[in-house]
């Protein structure tokens, strides 16, 4: 039960829905807060308690919001590390501390980074730096308004033209530009020590937008792409795809089209020349973790979380030219490492040759695909059977129609014939029963019974094959 809220806080608090809501509340505390500044001079009235009311309000949001991440991270040192801004942001909210109210500009960086995970309809050269232009963007709006809002705390309790928020702003755009204080120079220390730092920062930031420019256009000419850094130690029931060929970006976006999966990380492990080609139009891009190494090492394995991995898919790898036996060699070894290291996995491997399935049996192996033998049965199925692709495209995705589905049997059917629960699945779910497996519904094969007899009576342990437009739960 406690790992089951862990899991779906981990959902919200990672949703995409939560992200957004997280940016327009910092928008909207970043415009209170230049509201409060603004009125602040005047005679407090109702609107500013309101402003004030509404800043405080929003903070408590972001408090909670995030406890809700320390809950769930697995490490909360990282958690300290990640969100420390954030932390100093809310700060402000307890009155010793509402001197400090500057530091709620500091949400700036966060909404820059929520925006780089989730604005992904963007032009390709654009997207190589969207994560360095974002950042070099809000840097510039913060350290623009931090001095504004500074100097007019500190300048505007004494004779100088800065009487008003606009005026701020300004001075402090005009100032960072130039490199040196515009129309007036601060009378106080602190509003001095505020002109330098606007100087410096406008001289560094226009050095650094030139060197992210200049970065960005010589990583497109070399044809790469930056795939984000990840923290591969939170990660938990995540799935690890080792090797890549022309079927992986297939087998992430159906992943990824299925209701129960469609939140899961996927770790890729390859040993990639240049980066895997995804459609990010379809693919959640925060999901999917990309290591450039080899998956027949066991560090390897072991820093994608392995361990914690609740699916391993390995494929037989065109990252680099290696024959048909190289490739089902080290698809095997691979498959003896995960086994190894987590024998509660669920390990799905696609051969080239038949001959080595006899090995990944006796690792473990839950399932075995041998892709050409599979392509030769379709086709020669679909000479015969004209129409039967159609049947087949459906039921191979999770994107539209009907697709197979693995329940396990409920206690109360034990002892009822599949003819009866046949019946009362179509007339309840409008499914298929299409075959049975375990205990005696398993043939002398260990596999399962397709299209059982009417009269099989259900045990304890059974499974069931069903054909139905969504995943059904059986009482």
């Amino acid at each position: 039960m406690a790992t089951s809220i862990h899991t779906r806080l981990e959902r919200f608090i990672n949703h995409k829905v939560t992200d957004l809501t997280v940016v327009v509340l910092i928008l909207l505390s970043i415009l209170l807060l230049l509201l409060e500044i603004t009125w602040e001079g005047a005679a407090p009235d109702a609107r500013y308690q309101v402003v004030v009311l509404l800043n405080d309000i929003i903070t408590i949001i972001f408090i909670i919001e995030l406890s809700i991440r320390f809950v769930t991270y697995r490490r909360k040192w990282r958690f300290f590390k990640t969100y420390w801004l954030d932390i100093l942001a809310v700060l402000p909210v307890l009155r010793p501390f509402r001197i400090l109210r500057v530091l709620r500009l500091l949400r700036i960086f966060r909404m820059g980074l929520l925006l780089n995970r989730r604005v992904l309809s963007v032009s390709a050269i654009f997207r190589e730096g969207l994560k360095e232009y974002l950042i070099v963007f809000f840097v510039i709006i913060m350290v623009v308004l931090t001095g504004a809002v500074s100097i007019r705390i500190l300048e505007g309790q004494v004779d100088s033209p800065v009487q008003s928020f606009p005026e701020a702003v300004w001075w402090s755009v005009l100032s960072m530009i130039s490199g040196e204080p515009i129309n007036f120079t601060p009378v106080t220390f602190w509003g001095r020590i505020i002109a330098v730092v606007l100087m410096i920062g406008g001289l560094t930031l226009f050095a650094v937008f030139t060197g992210v420019v200049s970065a960005v256009m010589v990583q497109k000419l070399k044809g790469g792409m930056n795939v984000r850094d990840v923290e591969l130690e939170e990660l938990k029931d995540h799935i690890i795809l080792c090797g890549w060929n022309r079927s992986a970006s297939m087998i992430i976006e159906e992943l990824q089209s299925d209701k129960q999966y469609v939140h899961t990380p996927i770790v890729v492990i390859a040993e990639f020349q240049h980066d895997p080609e995804l459609n990010f139009d379809v693919v959640d891009r925060n999901l999917i973790y990309v290591l450039k190494d080899d998956y027949t090492k066991i560090d390897v394995l072991k820093k994608a979380g392995v361990q914690k991995a609740r699916i391993a898919i390995i494929l037989p790898d065109k990252t680099m030219e290696r024959s048909d036996q190289d490739r089902d060699a080290r698809t095997v070894l691979a498959s003896l490492i995960i086994e190894k290291l987590n024998s509660q996995i669920f390990t799905c491997v696609e051969l080239l040759n038949r001959d080595n399935e006899t090995h990944l049996q006796m690792a473990g192996v839950e399932e075995v695909v041998v892709s050409d033998e599979y392509a030769g049965n379709i086709i020669a199925a679909a000479a015969k059977n004209h129409g039967i692709i159609s049947v087949l495209n459906e039921l191979f995705t999770s994107k539209y129609g009907n697709q197979f589905f693995k329940v396990a049997v409920p206690p109360g059917w034990v002892g009822k014939t599949a003819m009866e629960m046949f019946v009362w699945l179509k007339e309840t779910y409008n499914a298929v029963l299409l075959s049975v497996e375990n205990g005696s519904g398993r043939n002398r094969n260990g596999h399962a019974v397709v299209n059982p007899s009417g009269e099989y009576r259900f045990q304890d342990g059974d499974f069931i094959m069903v054909i139905s437009n969504e995943k059904i739960e059986l009482a």
